[in-house]
């Protein structure tokens, strides 16, 4: 058990930043490929992977419902990658002593930034929306506008959905 536990924590940021991944298909491609009939979000993040090896997007996230096993599988492949990351479920991080049986929502955030990854382990439900706007690589004044005058928000979404439609 102490070797999943630390093996976990270099997962999750407390290692040193990866390596730029050029190779196709990314990580993105290959979670939805894989994955896809059991996430609940991210596609369109996870489509768009190449966002954070070009240092565009510093965090993405998805959910997905799985089984310990279905758990255990996509930690590995994340392992794989040069990213760093974090896995937990509503019992934690510690994927390793969840019960066999059962089936559970499973929150993951990956970067190319440990710190962050760290960071969002430790305060993640102490984290305001417009830090996790900027976390998740929103145009600065977009953050702002959600957070701080969501209705002006809201109309400039709809005239775009709109304008889009014609």
């Amino acid at each position: 058990m102490e070797h999943a536990t630390s093996t976990m924590k270099n997962a999750t940021g407390i290692g040193k930043p990866g390596a730029r991944i050029e190779r196709k298909p990314h990580l993105g491609d290959i979670i939805l490929k894989r994955y896809e009939k059991i996430l609940h979000t991210g596609f369109e993040d996870l489509k768009r992977f190449e966002l954070i090896d070009r240092l565009e997007k510093p965090v993405l996230d998805f959910i997905f419902t799985g089984n310990k096993k279905k758990i255990l599988e996509v930690y590995n492949l994340l392992s794989e990658y040069p990213y760093a990351f974090t896995i937990r479920t509503k019992k934690g991080f510690d994927l390793w002593s969840l019960p066999d049986r059962g089936i559970r929502n499973v929150y993951v955030y990956i970067s190319r930034f440990p710190k962050l990854i760290k960071f969002i382990n430790k305060y993640e439900n102490e984290i305001p929306s417009d830090m996790w706007g900027i976390l998740f690589g929103y145009p600065l004044s977009e953050v702002h506008q959600f957070t701080y005058d969501w209705e002006t928000w809201i109309k400039g979404k709809k005239n775009t959905e709109t304008k889009t439609k014609i």
